[in-house]
């Protein structure tokens, strides 16, 4: 495998790992809903790339690149979400 080749298995495997973490996402009901809407659309966009995975055009694979990003920058969001600990009453 080829440093480029091996570059490109990283960012498929990130890019997967990040399509399944933003899927459960989007059907979590305590997710606030303009991040599962958030998430539904990414996983939609990644669900078109996913036929051509490591193979597909020079177009693809800046839209799977653009992607990536879009997914890295979406979940420090999560963050965000108020929560608290399960046995609150010890605060």
């Amino acid at each position: 495998m080829t440093s480029g080749e091996a570059r490109n298995a990283i960012k498929v495997m990130v890019l997967s790992d990040l399509g399944a973490i933003c899927q459960k996402l989007a059907e979590r009901s305590a997710v606030p809903p303009s991040l599962r809407e958030q998430a539904a659309q990414m996983v939609e966009e990644f669900n078109t790339l996913l036929p051509d995975r490591g193979k597909g055009t020079a177009p693809e694979h800046f839209m799977g690149e653009q992607l990536l990003i879009q997914m890295a920058r979406f979940l420090p969001r999560i963050v965000e979400v108020q929560s608290w600990p399960a046995d609150s009453s010890k605060l």
